[in-house]
């Protein structure tokens, strides 16, 4: 899988959004070289009361959204410091 080398901001609206919600988010990054959206990022929300406790390496398929096998697992965010980290192990 691949890892964050150093945090990446998260632009301010997706950050206000999580940060109003609360919980732990995860980002997911679009790795297919041959998509108009590569490098684009997704997040999820997962945890006590969510459907998923944990994340899965792949972002889930949600009905009406492109395929998204493409996005990949990236770490978690941060949501005091606004950005996102590698995931812990």
């Amino acid at each position: 899988m691949p890892t964050l080398e150093t945090p990446v901001p998260v632009g301010p609206l997706a950050l206000q959004q999580m940060r109003s919600i609360g919980d732990t988010w995860y980002a997911y990054q679009n790795h297919a070289l041959d998509s108009a959206t590569a490098g684009s990022w997704r997040y999820l929300r997962c945890g006590t009361g969510c459907t998923l406790l944990e994340p899965p390496p792949t972002y889930p398929d949600f009905q009406g959204q492109e395929p998204s096998w493409k996005y990949v697992l990236m770490g978690q965010v941060d949501l005091e410091a606004g950005c996102i980290v590698p995931l812990k192990d």
